[in-house]
């Protein structure tokens, strides 16, 4: 498939949704960090974090689909900015919650906004892009998102500390950490209004293509699910490392897959789209091992870098493919029903997480060294999934490209 370098003459409404995830990386950072933390001081155990967790998975999975007919009445670009005012409000819900059912309420409301950002996002990028242009737009969008995440977690890694010389406190205590999420919901982006879309109906055209496509997603979603919501807990649990310090980490692993996300393109133009993926995920896998199964801070910190950004860099490759091997009016509907297999996966396994830790059968080293094993598993699963299903079928011509005429405006 023929690939050029990223063209930086993109339009309006792209530079606007390309500010906007940045933005949006930036408020998920501080998220991503904080919450498990923030549900603790709320009095709220494993179970609940667990809960709280899987929500916005959840759903995800519910509305994914409804949102798809709301973007083909409407377009792609206005159920992003419903995406965002839904987030907002979630976010502020949660980070005011005095207890369970508010922060309940909030998680809900931000997986509707995540919903609508997940099912519109991918496909209001290749509506906007051709085939020579689309990796490098979803390439950018993707290194915004995860450039923002370093960013994001290193100040966010300060916030408390700040927080506490400003007003007192502790700066593990439930004051500081409700002021680092009201932060988060500050930073979700907002948007102007869009133009109206084409209206149609909830069908989908090639549904083996289809099927293909989505069920890697599941196995990724289901081994994600198990650890990766709990990556704070399970380093600050085993090595008892500062927030400053676990902020730092993360920051450093955004900017790692930031990095190697704006390779893959070099990647792409050597080993095609599927190969780079295959290549890179399967590279991933030794150092999950090694995350989940390391007894030093310092070899799970070199896994965490090196597997964040080898796992989690493919992803603009992988969407780029879909979007070029999908009619337009499949592009939505594949965007949902990726969403909710991923997130309905992630959700199960955040929920059977949570409840195992929470259960006291296992001391907090061997429930994780059990999480960490179904995650390998898993992502195995995901790379033979793409390779058998996808790669195979490619090479033999069977799945192809098809143009499509650019069109959609904020």
């Amino acid at each position: 498939m023929p690939w050029t370098r990223p063209r930086f003459g993109y339009s309006r409404q792209i530079w606007l949704f390309l500010a906007a995830s940045f933005s949006f990386g930036l408020s998920q950072a501080f998220i991503s960090l904080f919450l498990n933390f923030y549900l603790r001081e709320l009095g709220l155990g494993p179970e609940w974090q667990g809960i709280v967790n899987a929500l916005p998975a959840l759903t995800l999975a519910a509305v994914s689909l409804p949102l798809v007919v709301l973007a083909r009445r409407l377009s792609n670009a206005r159920v992003i900015q419903l995406g965002a005012g839904l987030t907002v409000l979630g976010l502020s819900l949660l980070a005011l919650a005095p207890g369970a059912l508010l922060a309940v309420v909030g998680a809900l409301l931000q997986g509707m906004g995540s919903a609508a950002l997940s099912v519109s996002g991918a496909p209001f990028m290749a509506n906007n892009s051709d085939e020579r242009t689309r990796v490098g737009l979803f390439t950018i969008q993707s290194a915004l998102m995860v450039g923002a995440g370093f960013v994001g977690n290193m100040l966010g890694g300060q916030l408390p500390a700040l927080y506490t010389g400003w007003a007192g406190g502790d700066p593990g205590g439930l004051d500081a950490l409700r002021a680092a999420m009201l932060v988060a919901a500050g930073l979700q982006p907002s948007g102007k209004p869009a133009q109206p879309g084409r209206s149609g109906a909830l069908s989908i055209h090639d549904r083996p293509t289809m099927f293909r496509l989505v069920l890697p997603s599941m196995f990724v979603g289901l081994g994600a699910g198990a650890t990766i919501p709990f990556l704070n807990v399970y380093i600050e649990g085993r090595f008892g490392i500062s927030y400053a310090s676990l902020g730092a980490l993360f920051a450093w692993t955004s900017l790692a897959t930031a990095v190697t996300v704006l390779i893959q393109p070099w990647l792409v133009r050597r080993l095609g789209q599927l190969g780079a993926v295959l290549a890179v995920q399967a590279s991933s896998l030794p150092f999950l091992v090694m995350l989940g199964f390391s007894p030093s801070l310092w070899m799970v910190t070199v896994a965490l870098f090196v597997r964040g950004a080898l796992m989690n860099a493919t992803g603009p490759v992988y969407s780029s493919y879909a979007m070029s091997v999908l009619r337009q009016a499949d592009r939505p509907m594949y965007s949902a029903v990726n969403t909710i297999a991923w997130s309905g996966s992630w959700a199960l396994a955040s929920l059977a997480s949570g409840a195992l830790r929470a259960s006291g059968w296992f001391d907090f080293a061997t429930s994780f060294n059990i999480l960490f094993g179904f995650t390998l598993l898993m992502y195995i699963a995901n790379t033979l999934a793409i390779y058998l299903g996808i790669f195979l079928p490619d090479r033999r011509g069977e799945l192809q490209p098809i143009p499509e005429a650019q069109g959609e405006t904020f």
